[in-house]
């Protein structure tokens, strides 16, 4: 029946959510329909007999509302003037008259109403649901979205804490391997299975925007970027709520929340699932007192479940630092500083015995002794463990030392994975570059009478090196030196007038960069006046495109120049003062400029390890320009003779600062390269090896090996790895988001290399969620998405394809089809979709034992069960479209008749659910039941298992029991199909 009489009632299948729309005007000549949507306010116009437009007929024994709100059951329809006419309960309703709100939402009204799809758009809709399940209880849910590639100790990371009920940890691994990432991953696997829904990250406020662009780029999580003015207009806005409630996703600097009194209670108000502290490094606490921003982390720690704390140098600031970082994370375990001293001493017992059992070597009777220390609360396992090793058992050792490390140490709330163990990273090579100096002439070439020589005359020289042309000394050159080093390690810099135009190492630096154009260099010194000063003298020589990146910036001007610096054709030298040396990761550049050096050689490690990374291709090559006879000189061999600093990472670094910064200064500071200098720098380097021997020795034998066990399980990590290999390489993701975004018509093309270039204009939606209206570039192929910064990387976890199923599923569409199949035996067959849906807070994580889960029954007239005959695809080769209208205005089909085959088709579904419950009863018992009493048997041994864990997963397996038995079959979608011959 055509829609083109006025009053008529139809619906766009387009956009459903318009509701019910009346024909208002019909205009032949243009062949236009004026459709008024009252409901909504809208108004369209589309062309005469549109495919767009279905008309909404009910039929007898369904339900009708008026305008005025009575409802009846219809018992006959009448047409009177192409309108029809619904009678029943004594009364007479016009369909122009039919309430606006009326919903033709359910999959009987819609097939009723002539409301149905192709049977291609069921199949679709079928498809989609299946597809839903399978990654929502996938085991690698959330760990596939990050446009990362696999790294093994990243991932067993990510499979440790994504676990846990409370994800409390600090991740500590050396600078380099990635401890961003991790974090990233860990946040998303939280929020993609619901365990988290708000998260705070908190940054120093020089890399605000880099983890900004970091979890957006590479993770596509968006996070809000909080400070002053956001937080300012949130409240004219929306005057009296809390500005950080209007974001799940929240980014701040650490420093901004500490400093405000205001913000800083609002924050701590506003309620966290998560908190995430990068560079943990920087809160101070003693016992007596803390820092404003220890202090802020401290009163989030206490509110938030989850805490995950960042830091390169867990003990830089000694084990009071560390002590106070551990505190935050488990106050209770943490609560006593001697105590924890005490038990850091006792590492080396620990590590020894596993060092034995690692190196499968008979355990001595002073090894059995320590063990029995050790396990003095629970004798009993060890001597079990023990009849096994002396009966030869497989995997007798492993058992023993998972237990051992277990029982001891920091490894469950603490993870540092080390270089050492790990492969696939670059070598580093040191180049230093000597520049002479005579220290009776001009460093410019002039002779020696043109300039003063005398160090009292250091200020004039200084103001002479403002000028072009200026002439200074040797002597001065070096007075200088001593002088800018004694200021910036004793934080008096400001009194420094910083001037380079003079100087040899920035004649040897524009030389250098002229000779390798290509060549991105990085360089670091001290502070953003000497950054400026370096540029300032660097470019009155040459025109070298050049970028700083200093705090004295803004957040976006920083990030500006670190993104030209990373452009192929971009800056060619980025000049960064000490905060270049936090976060930033710039592995695409294999030259790095030491233009000073501090006294501090974890600082030295942070620098080189902007390059040296996870990432970096090749050899880093790590210039050091400096006058022979400098004081940089002096410091240059106690790092390189002393420690090796340069050429391998150094750990332990605050230990070789507490030890020997103080005489190493006094002596750079008077150090001018003669005899005694150098008698003297030779005995600070030997007593400097010796001291690193004995460290190195201790930190092998003590704690940071047994983190090194704990932090890391090879066989863990590549069987977590294949599986999201093997999500990866599905092919029902690729052909089921395609299919979604060809039925709402975005344009998908294919590019190089199998990219797709995605173009929403002609979608049916004005806005299609997760595509930009200028439209992406995208691939499924993780490696070609690592390697391409305009390439979106496509997976299960992507929120294109969490968006695209939810837009289908959400909406009507394929939720009613009507069609044939040809055949000699006649019959009226119904196909239908239920999904077993179970209700539970998402903490609790049902899903991964009972997702949404679609049930197909298939029945014929009669009742019959014939779901096992004929499967989904067998159905779907026979069936054709028909005309639903001619159907229904035949005789003998009616609403009772679908209710009941319905009926009949909820009984089958409702029969196969229960072994559907069984199975996920038994999965959840299992998987739970086992996880407590891990758990338990495990505190027994190790106090680092909180109590508030134990009970969580109780809890979480009571509550997932109760989801899965009061789990409900929902009608999803029917076909109907009529059966006979051709």
């Amino acid at each position: 029946m055509p829609l083109e009489v006025l009053g008529q009632r139809c619906l766009s299948e387009r956009e459903p959510e318009l509701g019910l729309g009346i024909v208002a005007s019909v205009d032949r000549a243009a062949r236009r329909l004026g459709i008024d949507f009252p409901a909504t306010g809208e108004k369209r116009l589309y062309a005469l007999g549109t495919s767009v437009l279905k008309r909404v007929q009910f039929r007898a024994g369904d339900s009708v509302t008026s305008r005025e709100g009575t409802t009846f059951t219809v018992e006959t329809v009448e047409e009177e003037d192409g309108l029809l006419v619904y009678f029943g309960a004594g009364r007479r309703l016009r369909e122009d008259g039919i309430s606006d709100v009326t919903s033709v939402s359910s999959p009987a009204e819609r097939l009723m109403a002539g409301q149905v799809d192709p049977g291609e758009v069921f199949e679709l809709r079928s498809q989609v649901l299946e597809a839903q399940a399978q990654f929502r209880q996938s085991e690698v849910r959330g760990f596939l979205g990050g446009r990362i590639e696999l790294i093994p100790h990243q991932f067993y990371i990510l499979h440790e804490v994504a676990a846990r009920q409370i994800p409390r940890v600090l991740l500590a691994d050396e600078v380099g391997l990635g401890k961003t990432i991790e974090a990233c991953l860990i946040v998303q696997r939280l929020l993609a299975v619901g365990q988290a829904r708000r998260v705070l990250i908190l940054v120093p406020e020089s890399l605000t925007h880099q983890w900004f662009v970091e979890l957006l780029r590479r993770f596509n999580l968006w996070f809000s970027i909080y400070d002053e003015e956001r937080c300012t207009a949130q409240e004219q806005s929306t005057p009296g709520e809390n500005p950080f409630l209007s974001s799940q996703l929240a980014l701040a600097g650490v420093r901004f929340l500490a400093a405000d009194e205001r913000r800083r209670e609002q924050a701590i108000a506003a309620g966290w699932d998560v908190v995430v502290v990068d560079e943990a490094h920087h809160l101070a606490w003693a016992p007596d007192a803390a820092s404003p921003e220890y202090a802020i982390v401290e009163a989030l720690a206490r509110r938030a479940p989850g805490l995950l704390l960042l830091t390169a140098t867990p003990t830089q600031l000694g084990l009071a630092g560390h002590f106070a970082r551990l505190r935050l994370l488990d106050p209770d375990r943490y609560n006593d500083f001697d105590r924890f001293v005490a038990e850091a001493e006792g590492y080396a017992t620990v590590a020894g015995v596993a060092e034995k059992i690692l190196a499968q070597k008979p355990l001595t009777p002073r090894d059995h002794a320590a063990l029995k220390a050790i396990f003095q609360k629970d004798p009993v396992r060890l001597e079990q463990h023990l009849a096994a090793l002396a009966e030869a058992q497989p995997g007798a050792r492993e058992a023993l030392l998972k237990t051992l490390l277990d029982q001891h140490g920091t490894g469950r709330v603490m993870f540092r994975n080390t270089r050492a163990a790990m492969s696939g990273f670059p070598k580093r090579k040191f180049c230093p570059v000597p520049l002479g100096v005579d220290l009776g002439a001009a460093a410019a070439g002039e002779p020696a009478s043109a300039a003063p020589t005398d160090e009292s005359d250091e200020d004039l020289l200084l103001e002479l090196g403002e000028e072009p042309g200026a002439i200074v000394s040797g002597a001065a050159l070096l007075a200088r030196a001593a002088r800018e080093l004694q200021a910036e390690e004793s934080g008096t810099e400001g009194e420094i007038r910083y001037a380079f135009r003079g100087d040899p190492r920035i004649k040897w630096l524009v030389d250098f960069l002229r000779r390798h154009r290509t060549t991105k260099v990085l360089l670091i010194c001290r502070s953003p006046r000497k950054v400026a000063a370096i540029e300032a003298a660097v470019q009155e020589r040459a025109a070298i495109k050049s970028a700083l990146f200093h705090e004295g910036l803004s957040l976006v001007q920083r990030d500006r120049n670190a993104a030209w610096f990373a452009e192929p054709d971009g800056a060619q030298l980025l000049l960064c003062s000490e905060i270049g040396s936090e976060g930033r990761n710039f592995q695409f550049a294999h030259h790095l400029v030491l233009f000073d050096l501090p006294l501090n050689p974890g600082l030295l490690e942070q620098r080189i390890g902007r390059l040296d990374r996870i990432g970096q291709t090749e050899t880093i090559r790590i210039h050091v320009p400096y006058l022979t006879g400098s004081a940089t000189e002096c410091v240059i061999e106690w790092y390189q003779r002393g420690l090796n600093a340069f050429e391998a990472p150094l750990h332990g670094g605050d230990a070789y600062r507490q030890e020997f910064r103080a005489r190493l200064l006094a002596l750079a500071a008077k150090y001018r390269g003669g005899e005694i200098d150098r008698a003297e720098l030779d005995r600070l380097v030997a007593d400097t090896s010796a001291f690193r021997e004995v460290l190195a020795r201790k930190l092998k034998q003590g704690r940071d090996r047994l983190l090194e066990l704990a932090s890391f399980n090879r066989a863990t990590a590549e069987s977590v790895i294949e599986r999201v290999r093997a999500a990866d390489a599905d092919p029902r993701v690729r052909q089921v988001l395609l299919a979604v975004l060809e039925h709402f018509g975005v344009e998908v093309k294919e590019h190089e290399a199998g990219d797709l270039a995605l173009d929403p204009s002609r979608a049916y939606l004005e806005s299609f969620p997760s595509v930009p209206a200028e439209g992406m570039l995208a691939t499924f192929s993780r490696s070609r998405a690592t390697a391409r910064e305009d390439l979106r990387f496509l997976s299960a976890d992507h929120p294109l394809m969490q968006d695209a199923l939810d837009l289908l599923i959400d909406s009507p569409a394929g939720t009613a089809a009507f069609g044939t199949i040809v055949s000699d035996q006649p019959n009226l067959l119904l196909e239908a979709v239920f999904v077993l849906e179970t209700v539970a807070d998402s903490r609790w994580r049902v899903d991964q034992f009972l997702a949404p889960t679609p049930v197909r029954v298939l029945i014929d007239l009669r009742g019959t069960d014939l779901t096992a005959e004929r499967d989904a695809r067998a159905v779907a080769r026979e069936f054709e479209d028909a005309d639903i209208h001619r159907f229904l205005e035949r005789p003998g089909f009616d609403a009772p008749l679908l209710q009941r085959m319905l009926a009949a088709a909820n009984g089958v579904a409702a029969a196969r659910t229960g072994e559907l419950k069984s199975e996920a009863l038994a999965r959840a018992t299992a998987a739970l039941d086992a996880e407590a009493q891990r758990l338990e048997d495990l505190r027994r041994l190790n106090d680092q298992v909180r109590p508030e864990e134990i009970e969580l997963t109780r809890q979480q397996l009571q509550h997932t029991r109760t989801a899965i038995e009061q789990a409900r079959l929902r009608l999803d979608s029917i076909r109907l199909i009529v059966q006979g011959p051709a």
